[in-house]
C-alpha cells in the first residue's frame, strides 16, 4: 500500500509512461553568493570601503564577481569585474579592472605635489591541473598605467600600455592548522614578460621562485623553511625592495620613503617580505634573495583576564631567523665589509631575528614581533611590528 501524499508537496509529472523519471536539460540560473560591503582599514591607503557580489550558477560551473569603492566618480574609484568558466578541466577567466591612489611625491622642479596613479586594463586567464597538488597557470593581460599631477596640472602626464604574458607552475599540499599550515609543502615559479610594443611600452622580463616548507613534530610544534628569490632583467627591469613585514601597522620606511617616482615604478614594485628588524625599503634593486627559518610552538593554551571578561586562546609563539638581500647590478653586490676598526659586518646581506606571538583577538588575526638586525658585529635596538 502507498503512503498518503502531502497534497502540499506533491511532485507530479516527474515520470514517463514506462515509469522511468524524466530527464530535463540544465538550464542556466545565476543566484547570489555573497552581496555585502564592508570598511577595511589599510596600513598603506587608510581607511577604505568595498562593496563586492558575487553570483554564480547551481553547479558552480560559472562564477561572476564585481567589486567596487566608488569615490566621487570613475577616475578616482575602484572597480573589478570577473567572469569564470569552469565545468572542463581547464578553468578559464576574464577580468576588467580599474583602480586610482593618490601619493605625495617631489617633481622635476623638487615641489612637493599630489599624484593620482591609475592602472585599468582587461586580462584573461587560465589554470590546468596536473594533479591534486600541482598546476599551471597562465595570463595574458592589456594594462595600462598613468600618472596625472593633481596640483600643477600642465605638468605632463605619465602614460605606459602593455601586453602583460604570465606563466605559473604551482605546487600545494600543505595541511593548514589554526593560523597557517603546519604540514606539506608549496611553492611556485613564475615568469612575467613585458614585450617592447609601442613607444609607450616596457621591456623587462621578471623570473622568482617562491619555496616553503613545513616539517611537524611533537604534534604541536612547525619548523617553516622558505627560499625566495628572482630577477628581473631588460631595459625596464622591475623593481624589488625587501624589509619589514606584511600588515606592519605601526610602519617606519627607510628614508621615509619608498622607490616610486615613475609610473612603472608604483605599478610593478614589488615588496619581498619579512625582513624583520628593518624598516621598509632597507634595500632595493632588480634582484633579491630571502630565507626564512622559523619555530612555531603553542605559547598559551588558554587564557582568561582578570579586569576584562575576554578570553584568549590558541595564542601560537615564533622564533624566528630572515636572511636577504636585493641588489642591481652584480659586480657592485658585497655581502660583507669591514668597518673602520677592521671588523667584518654586513654590507648587502642582511640578518634579523627575533620572536612573536600569533592570536585572535574578537575574531580578528594579530601578529606581534619583536626583532633585531645584526651585523656580525652585535644586535640592533630592538624593532617592534
Amino acid at each position: 500500500e502507498q503512503p498518503p501524499k502531502d497534497k502540499y508537496n506533491a511532485i507530479s509529472d516527474n515520470v514517463d509512461e514506462e515509469g522511468n523519471y524524466k530527464i530535463n536539460k540544465y538550464k542556466l540560473n545565476f543566484s547570489p553568493d555573497i552581496v555585502y560591503g564592508n570598511a577595511a582599514f589599510s596600513t598603506f591607503y587608510g581607511v577604505q570601503g568595498t562593496t563586492m557580489m558575487a553570483f554564480s550558477d547551481m553547479l558552480g560551473d560559472h562564477q561572476i564577481l564585481f567589486l567596487t569603492n566608488l569615490l566621487l566618480d570613475l577616475k578616482n574609484s575602484d572597480y573589478v569585474f570577473a567572469y569564470y568558466y569552469l565545468p572542463n578541466l581547464i578553468d578559464y577567466g576574464i577580468q576588467g579592472y580599474h583602480s586610482a591612489r593618490f601619493l605625495y611625491l617631489y617633481d622635476q622642479d623638487n615641489n612637493l605635489s599630489l599624484y593620482r596613479f591609475r592602472t585599468y586594463g582587461i586580462g584573461g586567464s587560465a589554470s590546468y591541473p596536473l594533479d591534486k597538488f600541482n598546476r599551471i597557470e597562465g595570463s595574458l593581460t592589456w594594462m595600462n598605467l598613468l600618472r596625472e599631477n593633481l596640483e600643477y596640472t600642465t605638468s605632463p602626464n605619465q602614460t605606459r600600455s602593455l601586453i602583460l604574458p604570465s606563466l605559473s607552475y604551482v605546487h600545494d599540499n600543505t595541511l593548514w592548522g589554526y593560523t597557517s599550515p603546519n604540514n606539506g609543502s608549496r611553492y611556485t615559479v613564475n615568469a612575467i614578460i613585458s614585450p617592447k610594443l609601442g613607444s609607450n611600452a616596457l621591456d623587462f622580463q621578471t623570473y622568482t621562485f617562491d619555496y616553503r616548507a613545513y616539517t611537524k613534530f611533537w604534534r604541536d610544534y612547525v619548523f617553516v623553511s622558505r627560499f625566495a628569490g628572482g630577477g628581473s632583467f631588460g631595459k625596464n627591469a622591475q623593481k624589488f625592495f625587501i624589509g619589514g613585514t606584511e600588515g606592519w601597522i605601526n610602519r617606519e620606511f627607510e628614508n621615509n620613503e619608498l622607490p616610486i617616482h615613475n609610473v612603472e615604478d608604483y605599478a610593478f614594485l614589488s615588496p619581498v617580505l619579512p625582513l624583520r628588524g628593518y624598516n621598509y625599503n632597507i634595500k632595493n634593486g632588480t634582484k633579491f634573495g630571502l630565507v626564512n627559518l622559523e619555530l612555531r610552538y603553542p605559547f598559551i593554551r588558554y587564557l582568561v583576564t582578570g579586569g576584562l571578561p575576554i578570553a584568549f586562546q590558541n595564542i601560537t609563539g615564533a622564533t624566528f631567523l630572515d636572511i636577504g638581500s636585493s641588489w642591481t647590478k652584480d659586480n657592485t653586490y658585497k655581502a660583507f665589509t669591514k668597518d673602520k676598526n677592521g671588523n667584518t659586518i654586513t654590507q648587502d646581506l642582511l640578518f634579523g631575528t627575533g620572536f612573536g606571538v600569533r592570536l585572535f583577538i574578537f575574531g580578528l588575526p594579530l601578529k606581534i614581533d619583536v626583532a633585531w638586525s645584526y651585523d656580525l658585529n652585535g644586535f640592533s635596538l630592538p624593532k617592534y611590528y
